[in-house]
């Protein structure tokens, strides 16, 4: 099923991202983060079948690469935006290029790809959050260079 050319699973999974972005309302990059991380574990758990579901059609062609590209890149683009607005004093320098959303989705990703092969619980991903937030806050500390 189509949704204005869109995949209509791949279309909720991109609504849900950009909502759950918008209802992020994190003052520092900190927060943030942090409760994107939260957020990402719950979601994930909640929603796992249709993300297989769509990735499933993805992977079989019948989701053109050109259309999850592109919504893919929508999410990755907000997800930055968010990003650069939390950061008021630009101490994160990386989180104003695209590189430093990235960053922070393969970390998330990675972990969710493991809590899909059973290596972690999403209550193991909740009680590693602390670490994981910092590790993140680290890694996009670098210069964009």
């Amino acid at each position: 099923m189509r949704t204005d050319g869109i995949e209509s699973g791949l279309k909720k999974l991109e609504d849900d991202y950009i909502r759950g972005l918008n209802l992020n309302e994190s003052n520092t990059i900190e927060q943030f983060i942090e409760t994107f991380l939260y957020d990402s574990w719950d979601y994930n758990e909640q929603n796992m079948e249709l993300i297989k579901s769509v990735m499933g059609r993805f992977s079989r062609g019948d989701i053109h690469q050109t259309i999850f590209s592109q919504s893919f890149d929508r999410m990755i683009t907000h997800l930055q935006k968010k990003l650069s607005e939390v950061d008021h004093d630009r101490n994160f320098p990386i989180v104003h290029s695209k590189s430093g959303a990235s960053i922070l989705v393969s970390f998330v990703d990675g972990f969710i790809i493991q809590y899909y092969a059973g290596i972690y619980s999403v209550g193991d991903l909740r009680k590693l959050t602390p670490q994981l937030k910092e590790s993140i806050l680290n890694a996009i500390s670098i210069s964009d260079r």
